[in-house]
């Protein structure tokens, strides 16, 4: 019997349908913004972060790409920097945001939401949210006249209906048939209360979602690259390698999807990326088919999509046509 079981589920996962391939419904194409309706770039910038880059064969190392991105094109306006534990524990996220920007200026890092608070007190900040929302739920949370300084929350988090994370997309050399694992809303799983807490503020949301990192792989040539430049971009390039060798061996692609460096450019150059106005909510997902991954951050243009309240948000899923990365983390 379990024998098959086991040839039916091969069998299963060898079938070419191409939802269960790629991880995405059929649904209709969101209506864009227009460009002129892009934000300008932001003056003034607080980032929270959960940094952990070689702290494990399989961690993430997008933050410390991101912070690498704002600081060395925005230095001058990153008031400060926040910790937050998702990709490792805090004193690890801690250490690893500390010592980075330690090499690349002298920007105040912060454990924990104290000083977001203070630098709110002191002016509008845009958030670039690398991370779950815990800090920044927990300073509006006890200061909710805050919320009104945010001007924009920048968010690595959100999904439209029935999307699942699939970044092997049936790539021949990946596991499983190519079918190979499937990846979270890692940010808004970590600390789904926190984003329900955050949205329901009406603070301006912009989620840059997995998708807006789908057509973009950092490869080890591009990690050369970044070593030959020595200082913190080698720290950050030879602390992505083990992830690198994740995604070729396990996921079948070249390179990886660099998910927060998408946040970063869209902080830095909004005008670059595609973006609609959605109605986006925190709830169970109608459509989604693993029903222990069905409460989620969902977006939509239909009203009736979603039956969970919802709040205004922008939600940017790809490049513009003709538009690239070029400038965001290499020269």
């Amino acid at each position: 019997m379990l024998a098959l079981i086991a040839g039916a589920l091969i069998l299963t996962l060898a079938i070419p349908f191409a939802p269960w391939r790629t991880g995405r419904l059929d649904l209709e194409p969101l209506a864009p913004m227009p460009l002129l309706e892009a934000p300008r770039p932001a003056q003034r910038l607080w980032i929270d972060t959960d940094a952990a880059c070689g702290h494990g064969p399989r961690t993430d190392p997008d933050d410390c790409l991101a912070i690498l991105a704002l600081v060395q094109a925005a230095g001058k306006r990153i008031v400060g920097v926040s910790t937050v534990s998702g990709n490792a524990p805090l004193e690890v996220t801690d250490r690893t945001a500390r010592e980075l920007v330690g090499q690349l200026g002298a920007i105040p890092v912060h454990s924990g939401p104290e000083a977001l608070r203070s630098a709110l007190d002191a002016g509008r900040l845009t958030i670039v949210a690398l991370g779950p929302l815990t800090n920044i739920a927990l300073a509006l949370q006890e200061r909710p006249e805050l919320a009104a300084k945010v001007e924009r929350l920048v968010a690595v988090m959100g999904r439209r209906p029935g999307h699942l994370f699939h970044p092997a997309e049936g790539a021949p050399g990946a596991m499983l048939l190519g079918h190979g694992p499937l990846f979270s809303d890692f940010n808004f799983e970590q600390d789904p209360d926190a984003a329900a807490r955050v949205l329901a503020t009406g603070v301006p949301f912009a989620l840059i979602p997995y998708d807006a990192a789908r057509h973009v792989e950092l490869t080890a040539a591009d990690l050369d690259r970044l070593s030959a430049r020595g200082g913190a971009a080698a720290w950050v390039a030879e602390r992505s390698r083990a992830w690198l060798q994740f995604w070729q061996e396990d996921i079948g692609r070249a390179g990886f999807y660099p998910f927060d460096l998408l946040a970063a450019a869209y902080v830095l150059f909004p005008g670059r990326f595609e973006c609609a106005r959605v109605a986006a909510g925190v709830g169970k997902d109608p459509r989604f088919r693993i029903p222990w991954r069905d409460y989620a951050l969902l977006v939509t243009q239909r009203v009736d999509e979603l039956d969970i309240p919802t709040r205004p948000a922008i939600y940017c899923p790809k490049l513009r046509p003709g538009e690239t990365l070029a400038g965001i983390l290499l020269p």
